[in-house]
C-alpha cells in the first residue's frame, strides 16, 4: 500500500503540468464563446444600462446612437429610453477617457478612472493641441470663463462656450473648442450634461468617491477588463486602457492565480474562470460599429474576424456595423436613413431566415422607440 501511495503521489506530480496544459488550452470557438458570455452578448443578463457599463468598465461611444444600441442590446429588454435616461440622470457619463475618444462610464467609476487615464489622453492629444494653439496658459483663461458661465446655467453647449470665449476676445474655431472641452473633461471640470451635446460642471453631476492609488486603479481596471473581455492578451488590455504594456503587465501580475492563461497562435491569453455553464445560442445580433466585441482588442481581435475574408468588407469588425450569428461574424448592416430600419448584407448562407428576421426585428423595435435628442 505504501508503494501504491508513493506511486500515486509521483504520478500526480508527473501529470500535473500535462493536465494543466490540457485544461488551459482553448480553441478559437472556445475563445469566442467565452468572450461573448463575458461581453454580455450570448445571454442578455443585465437588467439596467448602468449594470452593463459598470461590468464593461467603459464603452466606446463616439457615435451616440450606436453607443445607445451597444448598451441596450446587452439588456434583458433592449430599452432605448432606459439607456438615454441613465445618461441624462448622470448615472452614466459620456466623456473622453482611456483613449482620446468618447466613452460611456459609470458615475461610480469615472473619478478613479479619469485620474488614472487623463495623463495618457493628454499625451495623445498633445499634437492636435499644439497644432490648434491650445497652450496651458490659454486653457487657464478659458477655464475661468467656462466656470463663470456654468455658475449662471446648469448646462451649456459647445456653441455657447465658443460664444462666451469670443465675448472675452478669445476667438476659437470648432476644433480648438473641442480640444478645450476635452482638456476640461480630463481635468474633471466638465462632463456630459442632462441633454445630448450639453456640458455641466463635473462636481455638480458626479458624487464624491474614495480615491485609488495609481497601482490600485490599474489593478481595478485590469480586473474589470478581463472579467468583461477575456480571453485577451496583455497588449489587448494595454490598447483598450491606454496604459503602457509595462503597466498592463503590472495589473495582470497583481491579479495572481485568479487570472488563468493559455497560448493560442503564439499569443498568451488571460481570462477568469466562469463558474456557470456558458450558453452557445445560435442567435443573430446586429452589433453596432465600435462595439466592444471588436474594438476592445488589438492583436486578439483578428480571431473574431472571418477567415479568408478581406477585412475591409467588415471594416475590420470596427468601422462597420456587423451581423453576428452565434459566435461568427456573418455580414454587415446599416440603418436606412429614411425608414430607420436595419438593412443587412450577409455573406454566410448558414443563417436561417427566421433567425435573421428576429435579429433585425430586435434592432427595429429599439430604434422605433425614437430619441428625443435626434
Amino acid at each position: 500500500m505504501a508503494i501504491l501511495r508513493q506511486w500515486s503521489v509521483f504520478y500526480r506530480e508527473l501529470m500535473q503540468p500535462v493536465l494543466s496544459y490540457i485544461i488551459n488550452q482553448m480553441k478559437r470557438a472556445d475563445i469566442l464563446q467565452l468572450r461573448l458570455w463575458n461581453q454580455g452578448l450570448s445571454a442578455h443578463r443585465f437588467e439596467k444600462p448602468q449594470d452593463v457599463v459598470g461590468h464593461l468598465g467603459a464603452m466606446q461611444a463616439q457615435d451616440y446612437n450606436m453607443a445607445i444600441w451597444a448598451a441596450a442590446l446587452r439588456l434583458n429588454a433592449a430599452d432605448r429610453a432606459a439607456v438615454e435616461s441613465s445618461i441624462h440622470s448622470a448615472q452614466l457619463i459620456r466623456t473622453h477617457i482611456l483613449r482620446p475618444t468618447w466613452h460611456l462610464v459609470h458615475q461610480k467609476d469615472i473619478r478613479w478612472m479619469m485620474e488614472l487615464s487623463a495623463p495618457y489622453v493628454k499625451k495623445a492629444t498633445r499634437y492636435i493641441d499644439k497644432k490648434e494653439g491650445l497652450t496651458d496658459e490659454l486653457f487657464k483663461r478659458c477655464r475661468k470663463i467656462i466656470e463663470r458661465l456654468l455658475h449662471k446655467a446648469d448646462q451649456v453647449t459647445k456653441e455657447e462656450i465658443i460664444s462666451a470665449l469670443s465675448k472675452q476676445r478669445i476667438m476659437v474655431n470648432p476644433l480648438l473648442a473641442t480640444q478645450i472641452i476635452i482638456r476640461a473633461e480630463l481635468e474633471m471640470l466638465l462632463c456630459s450634461g442632462a441633454t445630448k451635446g450639453s456640458y455641466a460642471l463635473f462636481d455638480q453631476r458626479i458624487p464624491p468617491a474614495a480615491a485609488l492609488s495609481p497601482t490600485e486603479a490599474i489593478v481595478q481596471l485590469a480586473e474589470r477588463y478581463f472579467q468583461s473581455r477575456g480571453p485577451a492578451t496583455v497588449r489587448d488590455f494595454a490598447w483598450w486602457s491606454g496604459l503602457s504594456v509595462h503597466e498592463a503587465q503590472t495589473g495582470i501580475a497583481a491579479l495572481g492565480d485568479q487570472l488563468k492563461s493559455f497560448a493560442f497562435n503564439d499569443l498568451k491569453y488571460y481570462y477568469f474562470n466562469v463558474e456557470t455553464k456558458i450558453p452557445s445560442p445560435k442567435t443573430v445580433t446586429l452589433l453596432p460599429c465600435y462595439d466592444e466585441y471588436t474594438v476592445g482588442y488589438s492583436e486578439g481581435r483578428n480571431i473574431a474576424l472571418p477567415a479568408g475574408l478581406d477585412s475591409s468588407i467588415t471594416g475590420n469588425g470596427i468601422f462597420k456595423p456587423i451581423v453576428l450569428y452565434g459566435n461568427e461574424i456573418a455580414g454587415t448592416w446599416q440603418k436606412n436613413r429614411k425608414t430607420g430600419r436595419a438593412e443587412v448584407q450577409v455573406f454566410s448562407k448558414a443563417i436561417p431566415p427566421q433567425k435573421l428576421d428576429e435579429g433585425i426585428a430586435r434592432f427595429n423595435r429599439f430604434n422605433q422607440a425614437g430619441s428625443n435628442e435626434g
